[in-house]
């Protein structure tokens, strides 16, 4: 695979998961850690996001018509 970095990523996955992210890293020619680092990313960006939609939802507004906002 590559560094000990990687290896840190990677150590809690089992085998079958290794490989695919070897081969996703490899079609991409980057480090296997680029593709689990983004995974991570993306995942936080969508718990981030989904609380925000909660939070949004809480609050009682009123709701416009798209004609209103135009």
């Amino acid at each position: 695979m590559g560094g000990a970095s990687e290896h840190r990523y990677l150590k809690t996955l089992d085998a079958d998961r290794v490989k695919a992210v070897a081969r996703a890293a490899r079609r991409a020619m980057k480090s296997p850690a680029k593709p689990v680092r983004k995974l991570i990313l993306d995942g936080l960006q969508e718990a981030d996001d989904y609380r925000a939609v909660l939070a949004f939802r809480k609050k009682r507004g009123r709701t416009y018509r798209r004609a209103e906002v135009k």
